[in-house]
């Protein structure tokens, strides 16, 4: 079973164009799922659906907290890497071709409150290179609306110390470019921030493209950001669920708040369904009502 894993990620790669981070959790579960069957002394052609689901209680019983959107991702890889075998004619039966996709709770996004939005962009220092590349980081996504790992993926090539474009190109999932916007504060935050990142590369004698760079002057990483914003929450005493992810949270919610048609918004955080993006609907709705019942005289039950 190992023997063919790379031939999959390069399948996911080059003919499901699926992200980095979709390969590499693909990976990790198929890790997994090897692990098992040489611990359980399961041969190739021995592999059963009742196999898989016993992996996946496997998992359950050691990590209590395994959630359903998890199990389903670690069933999805599974099926998929079975039915690539099976279409390649590496294996005669596919073991988990009648297996039910694994159904999970889609949990609402979490959006950030105005007063915790305020609190996380500005801290009121107006120095130093963390502090300034931090800022610079949280409001061109929450302007943006970009994924962190797209916001991340920026280069200074159509930056400079003078001039931050109002629209920026990236690559979404898919390999799909879009276009999003910055507005003025996410630019000014990033005129503010750019100085220091050349100062931090020299220090470092460094060269990079990566618009954020981390202290030694190398490009930030995922990990990176969501370990700045978590030390930013717990420092500021926020709801430990924010992370990055929440920016973009906002930056839709906001938006469909302030009237902006779903399509529009779709467009913007370059999802392929508009079912995804309308989950932001509901929680705009909860908002709303949140609003009324705390400012309407026969509103409060």
């Amino acid at each position: 079973m190992r023997q063919w894993a790379s031939d999959f990620s390069d399948f996911l790669e080059s003919e499901q164009n699926a992200s980095p981070n979709t390969r590499a959790a693909y990976a990790r579960d198929l890790g997994q799922w090897f692990s098992f069957l040489e611990r359980e002394g399961v041969q190739n052609d021995e592999i059963s659906g009742e196999d898989v689901y016993a992996f996946i209680g496997s998992l359950k019983a050691r990590e209590k907290s395994l959630e359903r959107r998890t199990q389903a991702r670690k069933l999805s890889a599974i099926k998929s890497y079975f039915r690539f075998l099976e279409r390649r004619k590496l294996i005669d039966k596919n073991p988990a071709r009648s297996l039910k996709a694994a159904r999970y709770k889609r949990l609402l996004p979490r959006p950030l409150r105005p007063l915790e939005l305020e609190a996380l962009l500005d801290d009121g220092v107006t120095d130093g290179f963390t502090s300034l590349r931090d800022k610079a980081l949280w409001e061109t996504i929450y302007s943006s609306g970009m994924r962190v790992s797209e916001a991340l993926s920026l280069d200074v090539s159509r930056i400079t110390l003078e001039f931050v474009p109002e629209e920026i190109t990236v690559m979404g999932k898919g390999s799909k470019a879009r276009v999003v916007y910055l507005g003025n504060a996410a630019r000014e935050a990033l005129l503010e921030y750019l100085p220091v990142r050349a100062d931090q590369l020299y220090r470092h004698a460094k060269v990079s493209n990566a618009l954020f760079i981390n202290a030694k002057g190398t490009a930030l990483t995922r990990r990176g950001a969501h370990y700045l914003i978590k030390k930013r929450v717990n420092t500021l005493g926020l709801d430990a669920r924010i992370s990055p992810h929440s920016l973009r949270h906002s930056f839709a919610t906001d938006l469909l708040n302030a009237g902006a048609d779903i399509r529009h918004v779709q467009e913007m955080l370059g999802h392929a369904s508009v079912s995804t993006t309308q989950n932001y609907t509901q929680v705009a709705k909860e908002r709303l009502f949140d609003i009324y019942r705390k400012a309407h005289p026969h509103g409060r039950g």
